[in-house]
């Protein structure tokens, strides 16, 4: 017989009071987890200027949680990656405008919004895999009440 949700990652965050073996794993994870190495504070030297403030910022703050490891060090790369490209495509907007007149006289959207919007996506989807969202962080309450990362005071720091 098959179990059901067989497919699906198991997450973590949802502890059902009738399997209290989700609890169990969630904690084996964390107490493997602290047997690999930290995270480097020190960002790789090919990072742009945005993307190496970022991680500078934030490495120490996701060490501190424990729930990230060198292991995750290339998914931490993208997303200080993808700010980087975040901040690249604003500045770019804020320079050319969202719209443009071509020579005929027709608005085009400005390209860096394309950019701009896949860069935000990317950078949610990354921060859920590296548990920078506000779910993955709840989750880590629970057994680490006073490490939790503030985001967004993060990001105002960097003007996100």
């Amino acid at each position: 017989m098959k179990q059901p949700n067989a497919g699906r990652k198991r997450n973590l965050a949802v502890v059902d009071p009738k399997h209290p073996e989700q609890n169990k794993n969630k904690e084996a994870l964390i107490e493997e987890n602290k047997k690999l190495n930290e995270l480097d504070e020190k960002p790789p030297a090919h990072l742009p200027k945005y993307a190496k403030q970022l991680w500078k910022e934030l490495a120490p703050e996701l060490n501190k949680v424990g729930m990230v490891t060198s292991l995750d060090s290339t998914n931490f790369e993208l997303f200080c990656m993808q700010y980087q490209e975040h901040r690249d495509a604003v500045n770019a907007i804020k320079k050319y405008g969202s719209v443009y007149e071509d020579s005929n006289g027709n608005l085009k959207k400005n390209p860096a919004v394309n950019v701009a919007d896949t860069a935000t996506k990317n950078l949610r989807s990354l921060g859920m895999i590296l548990g920078i969202d506000y779910n993955s962080r709840s989750q880590n309450a629970n057994t680490e009440s006073d490490n939790n990362i503030d985001i967004n005071e993060a990001m105002k720091t960097f003007g996100g």
